[in-house]
């Protein structure tokens, strides 16, 4: 087409993948955002066209901005999953200290057996939830 040595460096040979539509806008909350890539010809930004200048400022300002509120989302529902961790643990230790308080009040024999059992399992699941959670929470809460 004639175009000068200057304009061919800045344009590349368009491919398929150039071309798919991002998931960003439809499936907002999918998984793998993060690998997401701009076709080169997003990127091209000429110093003559200043209006081209202002709107890619505004398009990485924005990418930026969904980049940062999908992080937020992320870092928040990380919180909510510590805290269930947490909360699980403490509902079985709930349990067992609830089933122990009945075994003590039993007094028929096969009535403070079943309790003792149900503590015992509760105990249990409490223990095995403190193993399976561990360095992946905190106690604090």
């Amino acid at each position: 087409l004639g175009a000068n040595s200057d304009t061919l460096a800045s344009y590349q040979v368009l491919k398929a993948e150039d071309l798919t539509v991002s998931k960003e806008v439809t499936e907002e909350n999918r998984h793998g955002q993060g690998s997401d890539r701009l076709a080169w010809f997003w990127r091209i930004n000429s110093a003559e066209d200043s209006q081209k200048s202002e709107w890619m400022n505004e398009f990485y300002r924005v990418n930026w901005l969904k980049a940062k509120a999908r992080y937020d989302r992320w870092s928040e529902e990380l919180k909510l999953v510590q805290h269930e961790m947490c909360w699980t643990v403490q509902w079985f230790q709930n349990q067992e200290l609830e089933w122990r308080a009945r075994a003590d009040e039993s007094i028929k024999n096969g009535h403070r057996a079943y309790a003792e059992k149900q503590a015992s399992m509760w105990a249990e699941f409490a223990a095995e939830g403190i193993k399976s959670f561990e360095g992946k929470w905190s106690m604090t809460s």
